[in-house]
């Protein structure tokens, strides 16, 4: 009886979230015209989407010179691979025929670290004296290791690597005891965003938000609190050693701010090996990492204004930057049909109700939605009424179909615009995808819908986001060709996705 009543208790409260967070805005929403709807054959040029994301994924090729020794670090936050794409992007804006420019992030009293980045001027982990793929995350924490300057290099060389021991203290006890203690790295299995949680075989609690907001956090925060237990120690312990959950790929976790010590990702294989025989392998590796606190990058914006130039403002957005890899599900793609739907509005000659703004924002990554962030603050007399963000759609894997999850921090909104997602039949056309859900966050989607959802009552925010188990989020291997790569690049679902993408703007700009 007090499970029940407590069960009870909970979805009212969910219930009660959901309204009184919506009952300002339900006056703005409209029914939508069922026979408006546009099908892929008058939709989106998946060809010029495709060329695009092939232009933005092969950055991480073009535009560094690997053989002389410098870092290919894709379209990373404030790389020239970042800046190069802006390029693309603003080219491709102004041949659209869109007023184009672009906007530099700065700091801002609200923000003032916008654009500072620890960046990696050189790094290198050897496993027996061998080089192997690998990424390392620098440490933000200032410490006795590194005398306490972010502004520091990390260089060792045949380290002992152990198996985590649950009390610190107790393990240098007893090896002090015995013998002398030995520099040494700890090895973990790296579960970010591992999509075998036993969690997940539980009904209830096999849902996004809780994947994201519980599971994840979990994970992710493993190594974390390894690095503050042995943050005493680290005269002896100089890295955790993560290897990944995929043979060819590892890692480049978001774990700004908040490491003690290097955190070291290597991919299964590695990982294998050095568990085979763990105490005959020794680790070295350098990590110089140099403090820049003004990060040049760049947010480019696209207008089409509307019959009245001073009517509202429509933003239709995706990130542009990248880890470091070809970045082309997170998110070339998404980018991609950002511009081709900006393209179909401009071939068709089509003035809209309102001014919409395709905007490509920077620092997603790396800066925890900097560019987003930076323009949210900066236009706050713009009247901006919608933001339709993309993230990672379009791809496809073949251990697992996933989820086309569309995210909006209005339930009335999510409500009517889940009528044109039903009429494009997404689970049943996309072979890759299990289905599509709408999910209700408050705060809008995990990306840069977020500072309009947080920071604006009456702006309506949806965020489309492929997940719930993809093996590949944030991952690279084999000289940039596994991870997150364009041959996993899926027309079928680039068509219908933009299909309903396109549909809703329509519905939000031309058919009310």
């Amino acid at each position: 009886m007090i499970k029940k009543s407590l069960t009870l208790g909970v979805l009212l409260l969910l219930f009660g979230s959901i309204v009184f967070s919506n009952v300002n805005s339900i006056s703005t929403i409209q029914p939508y015209k069922k026979n408006s709807y546009i099908s892929n054959k008058d939709g989106l040029d998946i060809h010029y989407i495709f060329n695009i994301t092939e232009n933005l994924s092969n950055i991480i090729f073009t535009q560094y010179n690997e053989s002389a020794g410098e870092i290919a670090k894709g379209r990373a936050f404030g790389t020239k691979g970042e800046r190069h794409a802006a390029k693309i992007l603003e080219e491709n804006m102004t041949k659209i025929g869109l007023y184009t420019y672009k906007e530099q992030l700065c700091n801002s009293e609200k923000y003032p670290d916008l654009t500072h980045e620890l960046e990696i001027v050189d790094y290198y982990v050897k496993i027996n004296n061998k080089t192997v793929d690998a990424y390392i995350a620098p440490v933000w924490i200032k410490n006795s290791e590194n005398n306490n300057s972010l502004n520091f290099t990390y260089n060792y060389s045949g380290l002992k690597v152990i198996k985590p021991p649950l009390i610190p203290s107790l393990y240098v006890s007893s090896v002090k005891l015995i013998n002398k203690l030995e520099p040494f790295v700890l090895i973990l299995k790296d579960k970010a965003f591992y999509p075998d949680s036993p969690l997940n075989f539980l009904p209830f609690w096999n849902n996004f938000i809780f994947n994201y907001k519980v599971v994840n956090i979990i994970y992710r925060g493993v190594p974390v609190l390894y690095s503050y237990l042995w943050d005493r120690y680290l005269d002896y312990c100089k890295g955790i050693i993560l290897y990944d959950f995929n043979k060819d790929t590892y890692d480049m976790n978001i774990l700004k701010n908040i490491n003690h010590i290097p955190f070291i990702y290597i991919n299964g294989s590695n990982g294998a090996k050095i568990l085979e025989d763990h105490k005959n392998t020794k680790i070295g590796f350098k990590l110089e990492q140099k403090l820049n606190t003004s990060v040049i990058s760049y947010n480019v914006i696209g207008q089409l204004n509307a019959t009245n130039k001073e009517n509202d403002t429509i933003i239709i957005d995706c990130l542009y930057d990248s880890w470091w890899c070809q970045g082309t599900a997170d998110s070339a793609i998404g980018m991609s049909m950002v511009l081709a739907i900006a393209k179909w509005f401009k071939e068709n000659k089509i003035t809209p109700k309102y001014n919409i703004k395709f905007i490509g924002f920077s620092g997603e990554e790396h800066g925890f939605v900097a560019g987003s962030r930076h323009y949210e603050n900066l236009h706050k007399d713009e009247k901006i009424k919608y933001v339709i963000d993309l993230n990672q759609l379009g791809f496809w894997q073949n251990n697992s179909k996933l989820i086309l999850n569309i995210i909006s921090n209005n339930f009335c909104f999510l409500k009517n615009i889940w009528k044109i997602v039903k009429q494009s039949n997404y689970g049943k056309r996309v072979n890759s995808s299990e289905k599509a859900r709408p999910i209700f966050m408050k705060d809008g989607g995990p990306s840069n819908s977020n500072p309009f959802a947080k920071n604006r009552n009456n702006c309506i925010t949806v965020c489309f986001l492929k997940d719930s188990g993809w093996r590949y989020h944030h991952r690279d291997g084999l000289n940039h060709s596994e991870g997150d790569v364009l041959k996993y690049f899926d027309f079928e679902d680039v068509e219908i996705t933009g299909e309903i993408i396109l549909n809703i703007v329509k519905y939000l700009t031309l058919d009310r």
